[in-house]
């Protein structure tokens, strides 16, 4: 058989897709199935507008991912753009898999991602003062600010929860009526981040903030009507607000505005405060459970004792506790403390003095 006898009977290659019809493709078959369908969305929408979109699969080179790459970085926070690249490289991944692409290679997997440091300690002000303000013109909290200065009626309650539970923004907006027990309360999550139902106990301020969102309600239903995007559009708003309204109460008294109040405050970060706060109550294995985390050690993401948190709470244990009973008692400081060798001829009494301060 000749050369060209031999290619007749191969069989012929599948047409590469452009990146385009990928993408329609991968919305339909993928992202369609995912809790971030609607983020994948955005970014298949972000690749559609690049000079890549009427490429096909296999004309497209890792150069061209790195020269996108440093133009993104130019405005675009190093999270975004790892975002992108991982969906590409994932979209390339299914294209071989499942799609029957075998031969087309990945040049996302050639491109350097760029580092990303993006966790965040920001915890709730909660010590808001105007010397000379009552606090019904001037909020201690932050979060009160917000819930004043919000026009959504849901907002209120929906942040009460947030900080008070730990739960997501998703979770939150898809809470049903049937899964809350004001009784024992508790509140049954079943649509999680990470697929598995859990339980969520409700602190005094949360379950009363449920009793008034729900009175006169139906039984059964979503307690809400804000979805996930604008549960966040509508705190933005009023977190600017409050802004603005603490700026202007400051201008008209004469006083300088402290300028960490509301900067940089996320919806996000209220899940943080909310951990930080449960942690003085409850152990790891428990938050997490209240949490939903799997990895303890993404659970430490979300804990940020203050400092005079965990002052306080050594001043509070037996052994702050013992150390304060020695010193209103007069007892010596031991050596090595305050500095003074110990008397000759006094060891006993030195020995009685450090034991009273261990």
């Amino acid at each position: 058989m000749n050369f060209f006898a031999r290619r007749q009977n191969q069989p012929r290659r599948k047409p590469c897709p452009t990146l385009a019809d990928a993408l329609d493709r991968y919305m339909q078959d993928v992202s369609r199935l995912k809790k971030g369908g609607v983020q994948e969305a955005s970014i298949a929408r972000c690749w559609k507008s690049t000079f890549l979109s009427c490429r096909t699969l296999a004309n497209i080179r890792h150069t061209d991912l790195k020269r996108l790459r440093d133009e993104w970085l130019e405005t675009r926070k190093p999270a975004t753009v790892v975002r992108r690249l991982a969906l590409l490289s994932h979209l390339y991944t299914v294209a071989r898999k499942e799609w029957g692409y075998t031969t087309l290679a990945n040049p996302a997997q050639l491109v350097s991602r760029p580092s990303v440091d993006d966790a965040r300690d920001r915890r709730l002000f909660e010590r808001i003062k105007l010397r000379g303000i009552p606090a019904e013109q001037c909020p201690r909290h932050e979060i009160e600010w917000i819930m004043r200065a919000t026009r959504s009626a849901e907002l209120p309650t929906i942040l009460t929860l947030a900080v008070e539970t730990c739960m997501r923004r998703s979770e939150i907006v898809g809470i049903l009526r049937q899964d809350v027990d004001l009784l024992h309360g508790v509140v049954r999550l079943r649509d999680t981040k990470n697929g598995m139902p859990r339980d969520v106990p409700l602190t005094p301020l949360a379950r009363e903030a449920l009793r008034q969102w729900l009175s006169g309600r139906p039984m059964r239903g979503p307690i809400f009507t804000m979805r996930p995007g604008s549960v966040t559009r509508a705190f933005i708003r009023a977190r600017d607000r409050a802004r603005r309204q603490y700026e202007v109460l400051c201008k008209t008294l004469g006083r300088r505005p402290q300028p960490h109040y509301f900067a940089d405050l996320r919806f996000h970060d209220l899940r943080h405060e909310g951990t930080s706060r449960l942690a003085t109550v409850f152990g790891s294995h428990e938050l997490a459970k209240i949490t939903g985390h799997h990895d303890t050690r993404m659970l430490l993401r979300y804990y940020h004792p203050r400092g005079w948190e965990l002052a306080r709470k050594l001043a509070r244990s037996p052994l702050g506790r013992r150390q304060s009973a020695a010193i209103q008692a007069g007892a010596a400081m031991p050596t090595g403390i305050s500095g003074r060798p110990a008397a000759s001829g006094k060891s006993d009494e030195a020995g009685q003095s450090r034991r009273a301060w261990m």
